[in-house]
């Protein structure tokens, strides 16, 4: 990658499952293939990777777009991450997190989040161009976030077909 200024488009970005920026997941407990089934079925979620390249060392931007009520899995990653909410809120527990706003989260720490009501958009900064993720998830909230896919499903799909076609 070439030193000194660069642009980057918000057009030009990239599905972060189109790059090697992020490794395989790995995941303990392993949800069962109904749950699998029920969450991938659904969309209700853009990723879009804005800048860096995962063969150079460097910073990296990452924007993600989740529709309401959308809910991770808890996981965690080997690199720092800061996240700044463009719309929408996040919510992390009992904490809400407004436009505006944001997180940092150390890399190894676990956590988890939901879109509020209207949905959430994110910025992702991190001081690295390719990571990991480990999701420990318990099995009994797998099925709570196969349910939630399973009943938004419909409403999901159409959402996230309006936010592409911004």
């Amino acid at each position: 990658m070439a030193r000194g200024l660069q642009i980057f488009r918000r057009s030009a970005g990239v599905d972060l499952d189109d790059t090697k920026m992020m490794g395989r997941p790995v995941m303990e407990p392993t949800p069962s293939r109904e749950v699998f089934k029920a969450i991938g079925a659904t969309a209700g979620y853009v990723i879009k990777v804005l800048f860096g390249d995962p063969d150079t060392p460097g910073m990296s931007l990452i924007r993600l777009w989740y529709a309401p009520d959308y809910a991770l899995p808890r996981h965690s990653h080997d690199v720092d991450c800061l996240y700044y909410v463009i719309s929408g809120e996040a919510r992390m527990g009992n904490q809400v997190i407004p436009a505006g706003d944001g997180f940092f989260v150390p890399a190894g720490a676990p956590y988890a989040y939901a879109a509020g009501p209207d949905g959430v958009e994110v910025l992702e900064f991190r001081g690295a161009t390719s990571f990991g993720i480990n999701v420990t998830e318990s099995l009994g909230r797998w099925d709570q976030l196969a349910d939630l896919a399973r009943t938004h499903k419909d409403d999901w799909i159409e959402q996230t077909a309006e936010f592409v076609a911004q």
